[in-house]
């Protein structure tokens, strides 16, 4: 493997053998021997052999045959087990694992498998960065072959690379108020040694979404058919949408059973909140000066892009409470066209003053508009 890819590919050549020697040449096809004598308390066994592929650097004639063949430089070791027999542990007095030692730049290499019996047989298989099946597990396949004594038995397996730590990249900017088309997100998974892994994983990557409201939402896709919002191979793809409806900042998380996550935030910029209404100067103000009539109440509007307008017709908060002396103050329904109304009127018995009215948004953005009230009194003699 060049680069840390995880994909590993074992081509299983298991043939009809004798006692505990080996069959036909791998790659060569073999005349189907006879059985071997039951051995192993009665049971009788077939010796495997498992060929393991080269580097992509590779020339050699099986590793040009099949493509691809990515062994991990970091490998050193392989374990071999045999899990199951027709679906039931193995006979009794069997031996069930085999570990050889490899050098993987110097693939492809030959390992040696347990002897088994004829039939379904289920195996685990692991490679390690360190020699004698030490260390940290690199990939890993639990396959069912169909073993059939008196003939050649090949099969190609491809190992899972094992995720350790994860990473999300390439979050996409956005702004409240514009939607955003499916973007394509990096999903990395290495494994214990800092490799990329590349093919499938050993276990599945799970992506979750911190919004809550439903704005953001992520897609998975691939030749594999992943299920929502999992990546089961380095070549699935994983997007991210979003209805520029205003949201907080929104955590993304990438996890798989033993790895670490990935986390990334997502964060559209919010739009500000915009008053439309009477001024003094540039300063909002709403001035009354009468119980009745002209001068006892006044309106105006505030809106914020990504919240207030179409199709999000979310409302903002007034707090007036501040006002209460002389006026009392109301948010309308949200009109998506303005923004949401609010009205402004002075009570019965209104006491001269100021006060601040406060517009806010769910997420700590605020728009202060002052109140006044006004009593004018001109003796004439």
């Amino acid at each position: 493997m060049r680069g840390g890819s995880l994909s590993l590919l074992f081509v299983f050549a298991l043939a009809a053998c004798s006692g505990g020697g080996g069959g036909s040449p791998i790659g060569t096809p073999s005349t189907p021997a006879p059985p071997p004598p039951p051995g192993n308390g009665g049971t009788t066994t077939i010796p495997t052999h498992f060929v393991i592929g080269a580097p992509p650097s590779s020339t050699s004639a099986l590793s040009s045959s099949r493509s691809p063949q990515y062994v991990p430089t970091t490998v050193q070791s392989v374990t071999i087990t045999l899990d199951t027999v027709n679906a039931a542990s193995p006979p009794s007095g069997l031996t069930t694992t085999a570990t050889d030692n490899i050098s993987a730049p110097s693939c492809p290499c030959v390992v040696n498998g347990p002897s088994v019996p004829p039939g379904s047989d289920g195996f685990t298989i692991t490679t390690y960065d360190h020699t004698g099946g030490t260390g940290n597990a690199i990939s890993v396949a639990t396959p069912t072959i169909a073993i059939t004594a008196g003939t050649t038995n090949n099969v190609t397996i491809t190992l899972a690379g094992i995720p350790k730590t994860l990473a999300i990249s390439g979050i996409p900017s956005a702004s409240a108020g514009t939607a955003l088309a499916a973007t394509a997100l990096s999903v990395a998974a290495k494994d214990a040694d800092g490799n990329t892994i590349t093919g499938p994983y050993a276990s599945p990557i799970t992506l979750a979404d911190g919004d809550t409201t439903g704005a953001s939402t992520f897609a998975t896709s691939g030749s594999d058919s992943p299920p929502t919002r999992e990546l089961l191979s380095s070549t699935d793809t994983a997007t991210l949408a979003y209805t520029g409806l205003a949201i907080l900042p929104a955590t993304l998380t990438a996890s798989a059973t033993g790895a670490t996550n990935g986390t990334a935030t997502f964060t559209p910029t919010l739009q500000p909140i915009v008053y439309s209404g009477p001024l003094n100067g540039s300063t909002p103000e709403i001035d009354l000066y009468a119980t009745s009539g002209f001068g006892s109440t006044f309106s105006y509007n505030v809106s914020e892009a990504g919240w207030t307008n179409s199709p999000y017709g979310k409302a903002l908060s007034l707090n007036a409470s501040a006002c209460s002396t002389f006026a009392t103050a109301s948010a309308g329904v949200d009109v998506p066209a303005s923004g949401t109304p609010i009205t402004v009127t002075a009570i019965a018995s209104p006491s001269a003053g100021t006060c601040t009215m406060t517009v806010s948004d769910p997420f700590g953005q605020t728009k202060s508009v002052t109140g006044t009230y006004t009593v004018t009194g001109i003796g004439i003699q």
